[in-house]
């Protein structure tokens, strides 16, 4: 039941692996999971191969931010949502565009925008796949927040990114590389919260009990969720081998590439002077 969670392919930030995210998640009783790396999708192959293994099922999303400022988080209804997140962040990342804080229209995915970011655009109509996350830590704030009313629209949010202090030290350490600054200079939000780490089932439940409705809206949206790939238990590898007809083709297919781009590259340096 959890909608945010990240491994070490969220570079610079996680701290374990997506099969230790998965063992963590059967040893705290949870069914439902998704894997949501900050802009970046590297891990979800192997994430959804192995998720059976721990009776688990799959769920695959992006965390979209720029810097440590969290965005939004998309999650993939099915295959053709899962391409749509990408085709997002690869035309966002590839052109050095910001992310925007309201993203386009989605057909096939869900937007959670987190509860402090809500509160700070002063966000008030959402669209069917919208919806306000909200962790543990802010349950307080949402009794007496007018986000409360909202009651279709709130899911949990209880982000995964670290297990303990052991992790929650290494997390710092590579906040501070990322930042290219000493460790005790490194300002607090540039890291997560200590408490972003997974609750069992039961006090996950517990924390929300005053909320039933955040947890059914919860199961719901990740209920309605599959993204599924056939995978050759032939091959270790989901790469192609080539990318052409043969390795000859592939081989003049660099060379005429990279050709191609020297030149470029010489030209523009040229305009330069």
């Amino acid at each position: 039941m959890y909608i945010n969670c990240h491994s070490y392919y969220s570079l610079r930030y996680g701290t374990f692996s997506e099969i230790e995210l998965l063992e963590l998640a059967k040893a705290n009783g949870i069914r439902h999971l998704a894997l949501t790396d900050i802009n970046n999708t590297s891990a979800c192959m192997r994430f959804i191969k192995n998720a059976a293994k721990y009776e688990i099922q799959p769920v695959i999303g992006i965390d979209f931010r720029n810097g440590n400022d969290q965005c939004f988080v998309g999650i993939a209804k099915n295959n053709y949502g899962f391409r749509e997140l990408n085709s997002f962040l690869s035309t966002h990342l590839e052109n050095n565009i910001r992310i925007p804080e309201s993203p386009q229209d989605f057909k096939d995915c869900f937007i959670i925008y987190p509860f402090e970011k809500v509160l700070q655009l002063e966000l008030n109509n959402f669209k069917e796949n919208e919806y306000i996350g909200i962790s543990e830590k802010e349950i307080g704030k949402l009794k007496f927040s007018h986000l409360s009313e909202y009651k279709s629209k709130l899911v949990i949010q209880q982000q995964v990114t670290v297990r303990n202090k052991k992790d929650f030290n290494a997390h710092r350490l590579l906040r501070a590389i990322d930042n290219n600054m000493l460790l005790s200079k490194l300002p607090k939000t540039e890291e997560c919260l200590p408490t972003d780490m997974m609750l069992s089932y039961s006090e996950l439940c517990n924390a929300f009990n005053e909320f039933p409705h955040i947890i059914s809206n919860t199961k719901k949206l990740l209920e309605q969720c599959s993204v599924q790939f056939e995978f050759d238990s032939n091959r270790q590898s989901q790469n192609l081998k080539l990318y052409s007809k043969s390795k000859e083709a592939d081989y003049e297919l660099l060379q005429k590439l990279c050709n191609e781009n020297c030149i470029i590259d010489t030209l523009n340096q040229a305009k330069k002077y």
